[in-house]
């Protein structure tokens, strides 16, 4: 079966948070990043959002679009002093709170946990979506831990209402270019330009 390269997102109310409550779906007849309000519809779902009990938002990725998901939790850490404005999700894999829960820093700073177990990060600017880095710690790769980054950061941005969806410019680093090709949605970067180097934990 034909997967779609395109995805819509379908905003149905608002969560306890005050985020969108929201879900992707892969749809070719609408153009890709299309947001829609109304019922979910019938199918299946790339990602849902949903309440967590003690975070901001519970990303749900479906097993189609990413079967072996590792169980992840995710911080997020505004930087709104940086030019442009940009945002983070960053990935832990103890067992402190359930998987796909996105939590901010304050409840993060009583969790317990170093910050040195991360398993990797994502940092993008909410005005648009552009994703700039991408990290994923050396014990945690090749485990899908980028994968899960990206398409949770993907609908955390929805979930916020910011412009726009995660995409990427033609500045990647190897591992980098591993990653697009493993994507549901490819052609949401640009043909590699440069290659940049390899990061390590203090650029993530």
């Amino acid at each position: 079966m034909r997967t779609a390269r395109n995805g819509v997102y379908i905003r149905s109310g608002r969560l306890a948070s005050g985020l969108w409550n929201v879900r992707a779906y892969g749809d070719d007849t609408q153009p890709d990043g299309t947001v829609l309000e109304g019922d979910f519809p019938e199918g299946e779902f790339s990602w849902a959002t949903g309440d967590a009990a003690k975070g901001l938002v519970r990303v749900d990725i479906g097993p189609r679009l990413l079967p072996a998901a590792p169980p992840l939790w995710f911080v997020h850490v505004d930087e709104p002093q940086s030019e442009p404005p940009a945002t983070h999700l960053v990935a832990f894999g103890t067992e402190t709170f359930p998987a796909g829960t996105i939590i901010d820093r304050y409840t993060f700073a009583t969790a317990g946990v170093p910050n040195g177990d991360q398993a990797g990060a994502v940092r993008w600017y909410p005005r648009d979506g552009l994703v700039h880095q991408v990290f994923v710690a050396p014990q945690w790769r090749r485990r899908f831990v980028a994968s899960t980054l990206l398409y949770t950061a993907d609908a955390f941005h929805q979930a916020n209402g910011w412009p726009g969806k995660l995409h990427g410019d033609g500045r990647r680093t190897a591992l980098g270019q591993l990653l697009l090709a493993g994507l549901r949605h490819p052609n949401r970067a640009k043909q590699l330009t440069e290659e940049m180097p390899p990061m390590d934990a203090a650029s993530g």
